[in-house]
């Protein structure tokens, strides 16, 4: 019976190599205008590629909840010309299990995830096609055809991303960061950390295609913000295993460099603007 009060043994088994096992979807990378995706990279980070890359992937088996599907689009980064790996703009989350995604994901290792209306990832044959949709509004929309990569000279990168039948390692950072509130009631950012969250992942599947793509933005998402100046390619794959296994602490940020990269990717914005709302039947 459930109870306000676990058991020692739950305290101790919360969130315990919380794992996205068979997971499956679509794998995307695109260029961008170089200028706008540097400046949406907090420091001490730094841009490496002027490219984006996403997915849009059904989680079959996590570890901390029922299935769900997420989205999201991300940067390659370096942190001090030695640590590579993915800055996440955004995550959304759809499904049975979104909202464990969501609290698991935010609250347990400070990644940037909301919930979506709907996501909706299929296939048939060599074809596939997946669409996020938010406040009523169609964000994402690509469609992936087996066979050869848009870009042929990208697949030699774009394969090292997702070695096959082997174990890899990736970094993934994101911010942590603790909410005060004043004397005058306002919030603030404090205690901002830089943290890269290290999983190991296993592909046991993989198969490149061609990738059409097309991002729109809301007040509250703005994926059209990095435009799809070229679609460089795309892959359905399959990771057997998907486990976060470390977090690095990494240094301190200044707050109130770091907050205007914090709000977007977490919360809508009627957090800053309370005029801002939006009512649907």
């Amino acid at each position: 019976m459930a109870s306000y009060k676990v058991s020692e043994e739950n305290v101790k088994d919360f969130l315990n190599l919380p794992s996205m096992n068979d997971q499956g979807g679509i794998s995307f990378a695109y260029a961008t205008d170089p200028a706008k995706l540097a400046s949406l990279i907090p420091a001490p980070l730094k841009l490496v590629a002027p490219i984006v890359v996403g997915y849009v992937v059904y989680m079959g088996k996590p570890t901390f909840g029922a299935p769900y599907l997420e989205q999201t689009l991300y940067a390659l980064v370096s942190y001090k010309d030695k640590m590579m790996g993915a800055y996440p703009f955004e995550l959304l989350l759809s499904g049975p299990g979104a909202e464990a995604g969501l609290v698991a994901g935010r609250e347990g290792a400070g990644i940037p995830k909301k919930l979506a209306d709907d996501i909706q990832l299929r296939r048939t044959g060599n074809q596939a096609h997946a669409e996020v949709v938010r406040h009523g509004k169609t964000l994402l929309s690509l469609d992936w055809e087996a066979g050869e990569i848009n870009d042929p000279s990208f697949m030699e990168q774009f394969a090292a991303m997702l070695p096959l039948n082997q174990e890899v390692q990736t970094n993934s950072f994101f911010f942590n960061y603790d909410l005060q509130q004043d004397d005058a009631g306002a919030n603030h950012f404090t205690n901002v950390e830089l943290v890269a969250t290290q999983m190991k992942s296993f592909t046991d599947s993989l198969e490149p295609g061609k990738l059409s793509l097309k991002l729109d933005s809301t007040e509250d998402d703005p994926l059209g913000e990095l435009p799809v100046l070229k679609p460089l390619g795309a892959a359905w794959y399959h990771f057997k295993t998907s486990t976060m296994f470390k977090t690095l602490n990494l240094e301190a940020a200044a707050a109130d460099a770091t907050a205007p990269y914090l709000i977007t990717g977490r919360f809508d914005r009627g957090v800053f603007d309370p005029a801002a709302t939006s009512y649907s039947l």
